[in-house]
């Protein structure tokens, strides 16, 4: 009996002492499972809260078909282009069609005339006789230019101060004076016809812009010029087509009165 107690006096520490490690251990097991669990729990709530957000349920009424979808695209197509067409207005063109007819018309600034036609005649701005002809082949010596040159007019010789009129209805396109051939009046007919009248007195009677009629008075025959003093008081009168000079007599009526 004594040994018992002499042995349980000797190992009570180690026992206590193995006993106090045994408790550690298991505390320490689970403080560690406890920790564990408790940040599982705290991703398990993260995890849970991420799908709550991303992945929330979709309520099917609100849900568009195919064809609602397709319209409401086409709807905001629709009105896009509509703002743009509001918004963005065309240059606004004007287009001139050329007649060729003999009731034809042209407007130019609201001022109406009946276009040349082609097959139409002139008439004579004056009445004389022709001085210089039209000849655009051969180069003839002018003394007065000093200079040869191709006639792209005729002259017609009429007295100082003779009415000289208007070969067909057009619109006066330019007035200038010319060293060479003077006072000078252009008329547009239309189609690409234009007759020149020079030669003129500086008060002329029409002014640019003006619709004349054929045989409306546009001036008088002036004193030539210094370079067309040797064929005496006249008319130089020109007739183009396009630009290019076309001979007078083969356009203006064929009788001379």
């Amino acid at each position: 009996m004594n040994n018992d107690d002499n042995f349980f006096k000797k190992n009570s520490f180690s026992i206590a002492l193995c006993t106090f490690i045994a408790i550690a251990i298991v505390a320490s097991l689970y403080l560690s499972y406890n920790s564990f669990t408790n940040e599982s729990d705290k991703n398990n709530e993260m995890v849970k809260t991420e799908e709550e957000t991303y992945f929330e349920p979709v309520n099917k009424s609100d849900v568009k078909s195919y064809k609602e979808t397709e319209s409401i695209t086409e709807h905001t197509t629709s009105i896009t282009k509509s703002e743009t067409t509001t918004k963005v207005e065309e240059p606004k063109t004007e287009t001139t069609t050329k007649e060729t007819n003999n009731n034809a018309s042209a407007k130019q600034d609201d001022k109406v005339f009946n276009l040349f036609d082609d097959e139409q005649e002139m008439s004579w701005p004056v009445f004389g006789n022709i001085v210089s002809k039209f000849d655009m082949t051969t180069s003839v010596y002018d003394k007065t230019l000093d200079q040869y040159k191709v006639s792209d007019s005729i002259c017609i010789s009429a007295p100082v101060g003779t009415e000289v009129k208007a070969t067909a209805e057009g619109i006066v396109e330019n007035i200038f004076v010319d060293d060479e051939l003077g006072q000078t009046i252009a008329i547009n007919h239309g189609n690409g016809w234009v007759s020149t009248y020079s030669q003129l007195e500086e008060n002329v009677s029409v002014a640019v812009g003006d619709v004349v009629d054929e045989g409306q008075i546009i001036g008088k025959v002036s004193e030539p010029s210094k370079y067309g003093v040797a064929l005496g008081p006249h008319l130089d009168f020109k007739v183009l087509k396009d630009d290019t000079p076309k001979d007078p007599t083969e356009v203006l009526t064929q009788q001379n009165e």
